[in-house]
């Protein structure tokens, strides 16, 4: 699939990329429209063997920030066999034991080998004047109570990909609904969901793989972006960013050609023309709902 880049030429925007949570697993979507001559890149990851990985992979434009983010308040945090299960909030055994491939036994990923007080930072408070453009934020259930505290940073980003839960994998942790709610208030609309990672329930297994679910969605990469039943309010730099990024990362091509319709309207461009043209030339084109994975 071509980049939107091909379309915009010299008006493609800069963007300016949060990633929170930043532990290297795989390729980071935004990979494919983050340069480094042309973007600025910050990630966050108390982790400082995974910061120190980070490190040796990007160089320019870059600021790595070692910091346990929150509500500037202390919290407890739990470490866990798998780094990438560690969180603010404690694993709940009673419901993680309930699913294959994922549990709180010792050696398993979600159990938890050490407990520490660490004292969290506001985002608001760290990066008090860093835009955001694109925010990708996994912290294992802390996602609200970061976003929460990062009002002033979400006041001009455009696009947010926050991992969710639909059940409660840590106690007391708010779930997808709980997001969505302070997502709207904050003028944000659900977009689609990502990676929804299923798995069965104990002893029952699909073709005898542990990592398959069936029938019960645990988490997901969500999508959410600034509310488009108000594009006015989108400034025309947002309506680019934006197209950007949907189109390059998320491969929503319905919306992206509704941001540039908008542009146009307001610019007597035709981007639209150019970009239903080489969509065109593109079939068919992939269709992406949910799709479901089976890794951890």
């Amino acid at each position: 699939m071509f980049s939107l880049i091909q379309i915009l030429g010299s008006s493609a925007p800069n963007l300016d990329i949060l990633d929170i949570g930043a532990m290297i697993e795989g390729a980071p979507r935004y990979a494919s429209i983050y340069d480094p001559d042309d973007n600025n890149l910050t990630l966050v990851e108390p982790n400082k063997k995974e910061a120190n990985n980070l490190k040796k992979i990007f160089s320019k434009n870059i600021r790595i920030l070692e910091e346990y983010l929150g509500d500037g308040n202390s919290w407890q945090y739990y470490t866990t066999q798998y780094p990438g299960c560690s969180s603010l909030y404690e694993p709940d055994p009673e419901m993680i034991n309930q699913f294959q491939s994922i549990g709180t036994e010792p050696n398993s990923n979600f159990s938890v080998i050490d407990k520490s007080t660490v004292q969290t930072v506001r985002l608001d408070n760290l990066l008090p004047s860093v835009a955001a453009d694109l925010i990708k934020i996994d912290v294992q259930g802390a996602e609200l109570v970061i976003l929460d505290n990062a009002k002033k940073i979400l006041r001009d980003t455009c696009v947010i990909e926050t991992e969710v839960e639909f059940v409660q994998l840590y106690k007391k942790q708010p779930l997808f609904g709980d997001l969505q709610v302070f997502l709207k208030v904050m003028g944000f609309s659900f977009h689609k969901f990502i990676d929804v990672g299923s798995r069965c329930f104990r002893p029952m297994s699909f073709h005898d793989n542990q990592f398959s679910g069936m029938s019960q969605m645990l988490w997901a990469d969500a999508i959410f972006v600034r509310d488009f039943s108000r594009f006015d309010n989108y400034t025309n730099d947002q309506l680019l960013k934006t197209a950007f990024i949907m189109h390059d990362v998320y491969s929503s091509f319905d919306f992206t050609y509704r941001l540039l319709n908008e542009f146009d309207s307001r610019n007597d461009t035709r981007y639209t023309h150019s970009y239903m043209k080489k969509l065109l030339l593109n079939q068919p084109l992939p269709r992406f709902m949910l799709n479901f994975k089976e890794t951890i």
